[in-house]
């Protein structure tokens, strides 16, 4: 069986009105202890009315106590409108006198005050009152007591019809109220309405902005963060299409370029001249795959990308000890002098191993790519207290300082080096830093030339 979804609707009214049930029912249970004591009060004082009339009628008589009730007296007990009431007299020794003998008696018969009690009378519970009359004449010294009872249900009966006299309207106001809020409600929600409609109508290449000149003030952070999201997305796909269209661009020279020297070969008949065709299609076919294996290592890189469960706890100074011996022998090659400064200490960081390599990798790709034959390049890790510096230095031509901040963005390139490149080299530098919460920054070298690219990690705890 489907659940049917929460609406806001619903809870809302489910907060406002469940409060007021609850406040019902425990203001049902007061006005009934209220009515109840009210009723109790006012039939109480009515059975003691009956009793002084009672007390009235009685007598002594040739030495006895007599209470001659006129036939008026005794229907108008047994016929009272809030119903029949039971009466008994007794003497000071607590001789029948007349009523009903069965009568309950008081918990303290001795006693001289007026005194409110219940009891059961024939199987029934009755509410009662014992009023002492004292009489000294006639020879009869001591108490009369004079006992008036009726039926307890009746009071429970009148009690209820109060309480429910006021339980039915104050339900009827809660059912208002409750029509009230739903459509309180309903007009509140009007602006999430809107907005509901205007997004739905929206086209999915639309991510202008929404307007919150008409929404209320408690909807405007939601339009405004909906806003922030709708930027960043712009920027993001944004970005993509600029990443696609220049890698499309970049990818299309060395296709190109395998396509002619591949017709070339077809064409050419002398071993030698196929050779020398040979290899610049595979450096054609080189230089693409790397452009390739740059594109997934940027696109590993962004956020989201693979690689997000990997991070862990590692010395960066054994990291770049390893990865750099694995450049070396293109160093020799270049006849470049490749370094590695060093110090014992531990170097804690919290990273993604893979992404971390491919960082200096890069690094060092460029590093030996730009540098003249017989340089040098010194790759250091410099651990302190709450940071690890992890930077490569080159003595090559280096990068003009008004161009420094534009070698991070992808595809670009310092023109006039001479060396060929995609120019995606230090964008992977910059997204790898920025995913671990590290900055990159580009500057010259120690002695004023060449290239600095320093990169400052948080250090692991």
């Amino acid at each position: 069986m489907t659940r049917r979804p929460r609406t806001l609707r619903r809870q809302l009214l489910t907060w406002l009105v469940a409060p007021l049930i609850v406040l019902w029912t425990l203001s049902t249970w007061i006005d009934f202890e209220i009515a109840n004591r009210f009723v109790r009060f006012a039939y109480d004082r009515a059975l003691l009315e009956s009793a002084l009339d009672i007390s009235r009628q009685v007598k002594v008589v040739d030495g006895r106590v007599h209470a001659d009730l006129p036939e008026v007296v005794v229907q108008m007990l047994r016929t009272r409108q809030s119903g029949a009431a039971y009466y008994l007299v007794t003497g000071p020794d607590n001789e029948y006198i007349t009523g009903d003998p069965d009568l309950p008696s008081p918990p303290d018969p001795r006693s001289d005050a007026v005194y409110f009690y219940d009891g059961q009378h024939r199987g029934k519970p009755v509410s009662a009152v014992a009023m002492p009359l004292p009489i000294d004449s006639g020879g009869v010294a001591g108490n009369v007591l004079v006992r008036v009872a009726e039926d307890y249900g009746t009071r429970t009966e009148v009690a209820r019809q109060i309480m429910i006299g006021m339980m039915i309207p104050q339900g009827v106001l809660i059912v208002l109220a409750a029509l009230a809020v739903w459509y309180a409600i309903g007009r509140g929600l009007a602006p999430l309405n809107s907005l509901q409609r205007e997004i739905s109508a929206r086209s999915h290449r639309d991510l202008s902005a929404l307007s919150a000149e008409q929404a209320p003030r408690e909807v405007r952070p939601l339009i405004q963060a909906m806003n922030d999201l709708l930027g960043r997305l712009s920027k993001a796909l944004a970005s993509q299409q600029r990443l696609i269209g220049n890698a499309a661009h970049q990818l299309r020279t060395p296709i190109a370029g395998i396509k002619t020297q591949t017709e070339l070969a077809l064409r050419q008949a002398r071993v030698s001249e196929t050779r020398e065709t040979l290899q610049r299609l595979q450096a054609a076919t080189e230089q693409a795959t790397r452009m390739i294996n740059q594109l997934l290592a940027l696109a590993r890189a962004e956020p989201g990308g693979e690689g997000a469960h990997t991070r862990e706890r590692l010395d960066l100074a054994v990291l770049a000890r390893d990865t750099t011996s694995e450049w070396v022998p293109r160093a020799i090659a270049r006849d470049i002098d490749l370094g590695l400064d060093s110090t014992d200490a531990a170097a804690p960081v919290e990273g993604d191993p893979f992404l971390l390599r491919e960082m200096l990798n890069n690094l060092l790709d460029n590093a030996l790519s730009y540098t003249q034959r017989g340089g040098r390049v010194t790759v250091r890790v410099t651990p302190d207290a709450n940071r690890i510096v992890l930077s490569v230095e080159d003595n090559g031509p280096g990068v003009p300082e008004a161009e420094r901040d534009r070698v991070f963005e992808r595809f670009y390139r310092v023109l006039g080096t001479g060396v060929e490149g995609c120019g995606l080299g230090l964008a992977i530098v910059q997204e790898i830093a920025q995913r671990h919460g590290a900055d990159a920054v580009l500057t010259h070298g120690a002695d004023g030339t060449g290239t600095l690219v320093r990169v400052g990690f948080p250090r692991a705890a």
